[in-house]
């Protein structure tokens, strides 16, 4: 029986991915390239290693780059755009359903807390989360399963008790890799990735019905 959902953050609550590729696209096509996507995906989620952008761009354009400057000006876009994204479709009518059917709700992000946290609270949705997980309390972000073995045992449920919300390759492995149900929800940046490894695949987070994908609670 299912006690509790594990959100990802990002692409999952709100779409933070479409924008973030797309002013660092802006920014390669100013120095005459291209940021491949193909390339780009493969950090999305996560990542077994680290994608340093400005090196890459340095890289194939064959510059001389100012990171520190390029990177501040172009993160100050991205959180503009970010802050005056609103919450993806059914995000809110599926937390609070989720909450007033009693079910327990974690976040499980790649990204820092201080992001998460920042989003969270000028949308009035932290109260709703008894457990947010981050890259700062793990020593492995996903594919690794650890991020999710951390949110379980904070919400103290068994893994076929959980089930997870994710958007990438990186998250439902991760997922999957912890023992959970995964429900994909692909979006603009990853609906052309390998996710055929989730349990669920919706359209769209609106698309999910509490008491149809989990009958018991009524």
């Amino acid at each position: 029986m299912i006690d509790a959902i594990i959100f990802d953050f990002d692409g999952v609550i709100l779409d933070t991915e479409t924008p973030n590729y797309t002013t660092w696209q802006e920014v390669f096509e100013s120095y005459g390239v291209s940021l491949d996507h193909n390339y780009w995906s493969e950090f999305i989620g996560g990542g077994t290693h680290t994608l340093d952008v400005c090196k890459h761009l340095t890289e194939i354009s064959n510059k001389s780059i100012d990171c520190e400057l390029l990177k501040r000006e172009r993160r100050e876009k991205y959180v503009s755009l970010v802050e005056s994204s609103p919450l993806l479709p059914g995000v809110w009518e599926c937390i609070t359903n989720a909450n007033n059917h009693g079910l327990k709700l974690a976040i499980a992000s790649s990204s820092s807390s201080a992001w998460i946290e920042e989003h969270l609270d000028k949308r009035g949705l932290t109260k709703y989360f008894e457990c947010i997980k981050t890259r700062d309390d793990v020593r492995k972000v996903k594919p690794d399963p650890e991020i999710y073995r951390s949110a379980i045992k904070c919400l103290s449920v068994s893994p076929d008790q959980a089930v997870v919300i994710e958007d990438s390759p990186n998250g439902i492995t991760a997922a999957k890799k912890a023992g959970l149900c995964c429900i994909v929800i692909p979006n603009e940046m990853t609906k052309q990735l390998p996710i055929n490894h989730a349990d669920y695949n919706f359209e769209s987070i609106a698309k999910i019905n509490i008491p149809s994908l989990f009958p018991w609670l009524d």
